[in-house]
């Protein structure tokens, strides 16, 4: 969306921001550890579950940033009129109240919380907190990413061998061949993934069938660490671009900016 860049934020009130919303994000995760594993084992995925958890996670973060800060609004509350007209609030948040919901009512580790600031559609902070492993990911929009308050970098100068990683999605088997000689894992949260290549724990990553809720927060953290995200073809990506709720089909890539093509080269669509 073609609008001008005027911040206004201090870098005062940025870090202030960042402490209230990372406090947040923790009450709510205490709250969805109290539902953790609790699916019903006779169902494959447990959707009661997942929509009593999200809807109590919801009510937390809605609650606490509404109740502090004035002007904020949230995506989910906007219709497509609106963001078409661009009569939205100065700053907007993106909220995933449980990224990896197969994982969280499997009793599986690797699911969170993640939110993201956006002023006036540019991207200002990027949240995510994986309450069973205590990782809190946060990030300034093109500034610094943080792992619970220690700087991180995406890996520098990756080579790929045997002990290379690439994180995919659930279908990927479906939709590629590889001759990738490294290890191929997917660890069921797509903002999970991101991060992991944030902080070079992962090589990369590809993704596919995701909204601007899945991407918004993970992707400040991973071009913050210095990584990108790209079209599986080369062609950039822009978060921003979803917005208007619409869904990505074509397979992305994250990776260490510039590497893109490096990794890319190994995965050929069925």
């Amino acid at each position: 969306m073609p609008i001008e860049e005027t911040r206004s934020l201090t870098d005062r009130e940025l870090w202030t921001l960042k402490e209230f919303v990372e406090n947040t994000l923790r009450k709510s995760g205490v709250v969805l550890l109290e539902m953790y594993g609790r699916g019903n084992r006779k169902l494959k995925f447990d959707d009661e579950l997942v929509t009593e958890a999200e809807n109590r996670a919801w009510d937390i973060i809605q609650d606490k940033i509404r109740g502090s800060f004035d002007g904020h609004g949230f995506l989910r509350d906007l219709s497509e009129e609106q963001l078409e007209s661009q009569d939205v609030p100065r700053f907007l948040w993106i909220v995933d109240t449980l990224d990896g919901a197969a994982s969280f009512q499997a009793g599986m580790p690797v699911w969170g919380i993640s939110a993201a600031l956006f002023e006036k559609f540019w991207p200002v902070l990027g949240f995510l907190y994986l309450p069973v492993t205590g990782e809190l990911y946060s990030a300034y929009a093109g500034k610094e990413a943080f792992l619970n308050d220690r700087p991180i970098k995406v890996r520098q100068d990756p080579t790929i061998d045997n002990e290379s990683l690439v994180l995919v999605y659930s279908r990927f088997h479906l939709d590629f061949t590889s001759n990738f000689p490294g290890k191929i894992r997917n660890l069921g949260s797509s903002a999970g993934h991101l991060a992991y290549v944030a902080r070079g724990a992962a090589d990369a990553c590809i993704m596919k069938n995701l909204t601007v809720r899945d991407l918004a927060a993970g992707s400040i953290i991973l071009e913050a660490a210095g990584g990108e995200i790209r079209y599986l073809d080369g062609r950039p990506f822009h978060v921003g671009d979803l917005l208007d709720g619409q869904r990505i089909e074509d397979p992305l890539i994250a990776s260490p900016k510039g590497c893109f093509e490096y990794f890319g080269q190994y995965f050929t669509k069925t």
